[in-house]
């Protein structure tokens, strides 16, 4: 009796270190806990206010809206003010490249003077509501110049590395793989909601037959989103808390100090990282261009109005978005680099169904385009969302700021390129640069899968 009264304590204990399952284990076993290793479970595992987080979630969706949401009307809006094909394509571009090279850097330089997250937001967010309403106003201005002026404001003041530098700093590197997958199915939400939304805004300027120099179907989308980022402004301002990095505690300073003693040897630019840039510009660049390439197609070439063409669309993007976010529940059974091998190698496969053969578009030669484009599509979103992921990962801790600064304007050029390219490409070689993008990416990652580890002192 004296037996079992004496091992209740240890029945009883246990389950008090279950946050730390190796801590329990060694409990278990009589062992002593180590509070370094417990501090750094802890860290690796922490997660942010839901709040703060949403609304992260929620800038991601309006940066690529206000990108897409004119992809519709674009080409008409062109026309109106006297400008050609190829200028439709320029007003899309605009956006991702300013944002590119003068927004993400101008970002990072601000959060490495201390300016806060909360601070940068409003203020590019304001920028952002002041660029559309000049888009809007280009209409009544006649102006080429007033809207490749808007859209490179509007570009500038996306604020898109937000997103990545917060989860970077705020999640734990063994929550983050699946929170970037849950961040970058916003991105799929907003393509989505953009040619829906476009199609619903053109449906009731005419219903009502609103068509003056100020509101018509082509300077709705700038009204429309200007009202958007006035209401998240708001929203941060009161809901949104700055993110707290993981270097606070003893244990994380000692790894911050140990990191610091790194800076001299360690590089940013090691070919693991430099796979993460090529997965990062592929992925938006092909998918900006399939967009692109999808609207020309359905309105010059099988004939649908830009409404119909933007319900197409969306109901196309709506299984992109499913597909993207029931990838994330796949993450903790499949490791980051073998994801993104798997999912180029799918991306193309797929892509290889959007080669059209003959000069006449058929019932059955839309039918398999269109299954092409879902499939790649689909699985364009999960190599964007290992990419994301990877690039904070696999440096060590006092680089992913940098990592995430340089993977976002790698981004952006892409997906500026994409909307380029698919302004001007024909059917054959919009398939070719697909499937040959996608086999490159397939055979780098291969080469180089050693170097896409997770950094041993990832926080």
């Amino acid at each position: 009796m004296a037996t079992c009264t004496e091992t209740l304590p240890v029945v009883t204990v246990a389950p008090m270190a279950t946050p730390a399952p190796t801590t329990m284990g060694r409990q278990l076993l009589g062992g002593a806990t180590n509070p370094a290793e417990e501090e750094r479970w802890r860290l690796q595992e922490r997660m942010p206010p839901s709040v703060s987080l949403n609304l992260i979630y929620l800038l991601l969706i309006l940066l690529v809206l206000n990108v897409e949401i004119v992809v519709p009307t674009a080409d008409q809006y062109a026309k109106r003010l006297g400008a050609s094909e190829s200028f439709s394509g320029l007003v899309i571009a605009l956006t991702p490249f300013f944002q590119g090279i003068i927004g993400v850097p101008l970002n990072y330089v601000m959060l490495s003077r201390n300016v806060s997250m909360k601070s940068i937001i409003i203020i590019m967010v304001a920028g952002s509501v002041v660029g559309n309403v000049l888009y809007a106003l280009a209409g009544l201005m006649h102006s080429k110049v007033a809207i490749l002026a808007s859209r490179t404001m509007i570009g500038i003041c996306q604020c898109q590395l937000a997103g990545p530098i917060y989860i970077a700093r705020a999640v734990g590197v063994k929550k983050r793989t699946k929170v970037m997958f849950l961040y970058s199915t916003m991105s799929a939400v907003a393509f989505f909601g953009a040619p829906l939304i476009a199609s619903l805004l053109e449906i009731f300027v005419k219903e009502l037959r609103i068509e003056d120099l100020v509101l018509d179907s082509d300077t709705i989308p700038g009204w429309f989103m200007a009202a958007l980022y006035f209401v998240y402004m708001l929203l941060i301002v009161f809901l949104f808390e700055d993110p707290v990095d993981a270097p606070q505690s003893p244990a994380s300073a000692a790894s911050a100090s140990d990191a610091a003693g790194e800076k001299p040897t360690e590089s940013l630019w090691r070919p693991g990282f430099l796979i993460c840039l090529v997965a990062s510009f592929v992925s938006p660049m092909t998918t900006t261009m399939c967009i692109v390439f999808f609207v020309k197609l359905a309105e010059k070439v099988w004939d649908l109005s830009v409404s119909a063409t933007g319900l197409w669309l969306a109901g196309a993007m709506v299984v992109v978005a499913v597909m993207s976010f029931l990838s994330s529940f796949v993450t903790p059974y499949v490791e980051d680099r073998r994801g993104l091998l798997f999912s180029s190698l799918l991306a193309c496969i797929s892509a290889t169904l959007t080669f059209h053969l003959g000069h006449e578009w058929t019932t059955a030669s839309i039918t398999i385009f269109v299954v092409g484009f879902l499939l790649m599509q689909s699985c364009s979103g999960v190599v964007k969302n290992y990419g994301y992921a990877l690039a904070p990962k696999i440096v060590a801790p006092h680089l992913k700021d940098a990592a995430g600064t340089v993977n976002m304007i790698v981004l952006q050029l892409g997906r500026g390129t994409g909307a380029q390219l698919g302004a001007v490409m024909n059917a054959t070689s919009f398939a070719a640069s697909q499937v040959g993008s996608y086999m490159l990416l397939a055979i780098l990652v291969s080469i180089f899968s050693n170097q896409l580890k997770t950094h041993a002192k990832a926080l």
